[in-house]
């Protein structure tokens, strides 16, 4: 009877563990060391307003989350500034370890002689000349908010923003005039954002300034936008604090891509090159305003979706 009792209370015992275990297992999301998904890295870029620049390269020779490379992946040469108003370049597709992940790096490789005899990363000029562009710490860039979570047989497309407007800096010296930012200004100039969670505002524009150039919009979130903004010594100084950045093509239209999920405010800019010295000055911001109930300085940008923002520009400087 006391043999019974006792491997009765242990039968129960051992019940009420593996119920409870079953019950945790099925409520908590597989993850690291219980299976994989699918993750992949993508990259775009916001327009850069130079001229004299005809293209910019850059070569990506590490994908790295955690600090860990990702496995399988292939050196890569993008030409990074074609890829705007939406359009992306894959640098990675493939398995990740289903898990929760805190930094994501992409490294770039800026050897002179590191892509068939040149550069791996440079600026291309109207001349077809190219101008080497050097990264610090090695080439490896830390991708600004990069956290996120994959889950067993989920996935998750992220899409890294290289914004050459704030990346890139003229210098003075005229066999090298452009060089990459500071790290923690290039660093800054690397954004990042998932696909199902991300959103566009696209548009027409009405021109009712009379200013010949370049329009420039910018997109920033909801009340982060001051004057100050559009104050600076230098022209690669103005809007640092911008998400992105676009230009109105011909047909007066405009596209800001790849924008998080949140409220947004639009500033619209004037270039010009009013010295003829190669180079676009910012002229000044226009007044911006629109015949619907839509609020400039709070658009909603939700993921998957695309909003429309048309709106009429008037001169403001």
């Amino acid at each position: 009877m006391k043999f019974s009792l006792i491997s009765t209370r242990l039968l129960v015992a051992l019940t009420v563990f593996f119920f409870a275990f079953s019950c945790t297992e099925d409520e908590t999301p597989a993850m690291s060391g219980s299976g994989n998904g699918d993750f992949s890295v993508e990259m775009t870029d916001a327009p850069i307003d130079d001229a004299e620049v005809k293209a910019v390269f850059v070569t990506v020779s590490d994908v790295r989350v955690d600090g860990q490379s990702v496995e399988g992946f292939n050196t890569t040469t993008v030409e990074i500034s074609a890829l705007t108003n939406g359009n992306t370049e894959t640098l990675y597709d493939g398995q990740l370890a289903a898990d929760s992940y805190s930094k994501l790096e992409i490294v770039l490789e800026d050897g002179a002689n590191a892509v068939n005899g040149g550069p791996g990363c440079y600026v291309l000029n109207q001349n077809n000349e190219k101008i080497a562009l050097e990264v610090a710490n090695d080439g490896v860039l830390t991708v600004q908010n990069s956290d996120f979570t994959l889950t067993e047989s989920g996935s998750v497309a992220a899409v890294v923003d290289f914004d050459l407007r704030k990346a890139l800096v003229r210098t003075d010296d005229e066999s090298k005039p452009y060089r990459f930012a500071a790290e923690n200004r290039l660093e800054n100039s690397l954004r990042f954002v998932t696909k199902d969670r991300s959103g566009t505002i696209t548009g027409t524009v009405k021109d009712e300034s009379n200013q010949e150039g370049e329009i420039i919009v910018y997109a920033y979130t909801k009340g982060s936008y001051s004057s100050s903004e559009a104050q600076g010594d230098n022209d690669d100084e103005l809007f640092l604090n911008a998400v992105s950045s676009t230009s109105v093509n011909s047909n007066m239209e405009y596209t800001l891509a790849f924008l998080n999920e949140g409220q947004y405010e639009l500033v619209a800019a004037s270039y010009e090159d009013t010295d003829n010295d190669g180079e676009v000055e910012m002229k000044g911001t226009f007044e911006l305003s629109t015949l619907t109930n839509l609020d400039l300085t709070g658009i909603s940008v939700n993921g998957n979706s695309t909003t429309t923002a048309d709106f009429t520009i008037k001169l403001g400087f």
